[in-house]
């Protein structure tokens, strides 16, 4: 599926903008991602092309206001476009809805890079989002790795964020916590203006 087509399906689906700009943000993060493995050498084999994790972002919670007070619906909504759409239940981007409710689901656990960057970077786009509110012109130009690091020692800010989640990307990818904000960062920065920040 290209990255045109999943907005439309997003853009279909979901009216809230602040939605939408979180579903971009987890896309524009995971393309980041992607990039620093390959530069590093260390993609999986077989793992899908940038686009792919791409439109993974974009999807990965489009149906969130039909499902928002059914968590037990969310991502099979998605799952069921994605079949209307003639997306193989093997692909890679379907198994990768299937495992973004795992906690819930249960159908799939993440077990690829794909799966584990959204897994771990879909909370910590929201926390970076939610320290740049707190800048002086609330823009994420103004956001540095060491202010993420200072509120993240606040338990009491952005509370709800899962830090366990994010935190992961150690074990799951093999990339610290500190260059994992800063790969997010990075890749949200470079599309402030479609994030509106």
């Amino acid at each position: 599926m290209t990255k045109e087509k999943a907005i439309e399906l997003l853009h279909a689906n979901m009216q809230n903008t602040n939605l939408r700009r979180h579903c971009y943000g987890v896309s524009f993060a995971l393309g980041a991602i992607y990039d620093y493995l390959k530069q590093q050498n260390r993609l999986e084999n077989n793992t899908p092309d940038r686009e792919t994790w791409e439109v993974l972002g974009i999807l990965h919670d489009s149906d969130y206001e039909q499902t928002k007070n059914d968590t037990s619906q969310h991502t099979l909504v998605t799952l069921s476009w994605l079949d209307k759409e003639g997306v193989s239940k093997e692909n890679a981007l379907y198994k990768a809805i299937q495992s973004h409710n795992h906690k819930i689901l249960n159908i799939r656990k993440p077990t690829t890079q794909m799966e584990w960057a959204l897994e771990c970077v879909d909370e910590l786009t929201g926390f970076i989002v939610a320290v740049a509110l707190v800048m002086p012109n609330k823009k994420l130009s103004e956001v540095s790795v060491e202010n993420v690091q200072k509120k993240w020692k606040q338990k009491a800010f952005a509370a709800a964020v899962e830090r366990e989640q994010i935190e992961q990307c150690a074990e799951k990818l093999g990339i610290s916590l500190n260059d994992f904000i800063q790969i997010t960062l990075s890749g949200m920065q470079q599309h402030s203006d479609e994030l509106g920040l």
